[in-house]
């Protein structure tokens, strides 16, 4: 995952901050509402109904005014309002008892890190390998597993992730192995290494 990570600059016009994050905020919901579609004709229309919630959870205003609140009470950026009010909740489902839930965390992070990019003027970059390959990663965003092209992408191994996210559902619809929490297994692979997975035994076989 390529990360932005915003530092608490302080802003001084709230209004000009409130003005980009609500223009980012409307980017990423034609983004969302075109990742839907691109599901429903890639895969079905239970595919396209994790855009489409997330679409919902980001069109309730109760974000946008939370973040908002932020940036009167602490006069900082429309980027650091938002991702503490986002990572808040990204919180709140990482500490639920359901493994389902729980894994919901990585789609509130989806659609924070797409903000953010809004924010920046920066553009979303996919991995487009010239030969057949295994992406070696943390973690993945749902959103990235849609785009990804299934003839070359053959398997994603993660450091951390899991069975019930929805990264991994739209991976098995497309045929793609998935493998997440190596934790260490992963430790020291070099970009090229010749690695196979041994879904019978949930591990990483390197060369």
């Amino acid at each position: 995952l390529a990360l932005i990570q915003p530092l608490r600059p302080a802003a001084a016009d709230a209004a000009r901050e409130q003005q980009r994050l609500r223009q980012a905020i409307d980017q990423t919901l034609a983004d969302l509402i075109a990742l839907t579609e691109l599901a429903e004709n890639k895969f079905n229309a239970d595919i396209a109904a994790i855009f489409a919630g997330h679409h919902t959870l980001l069109d309730d205003d109760d974000l946008f005014d939370a973040a908002n609140d932020r940036l009167l009470t602490e006069q900082c950026s429309a980027e650091w309002a938002w991702h503490q009010v986002l990572m808040e909740l990204s919180q709140q489902y990482r500490q639920l008892d359901d493994p389902y839930l729980q894994a919901r965390y990585i789609d509130i992070e989806d659609i924070l890190q797409r903000t953010l990019r809004h924010l920046q003027g920066i553009q979303e970059t996919l991995p487009t390998p010239g030969e057949p390959t295994i992406i070696i990663a943390d973690n993945i965003y749902p959103s990235t597993v849609l785009q990804l092209d299934a003839s070359l992408i053959k398997g994603l191994c993660l450091r951390d992730g899991s069975e019930q996210a929805h990264g991994a559902i739209i991976a098995r619809a497309a045929g793609i192995v998935w493998l997440c929490q190596q934790g260490e297994a992963l430790k020291d692979i070099q970009p090229g290494e010749a690695i196979a997975l041994d879904m019978r035994n949930q591990r990483l076989i390197r060369d």
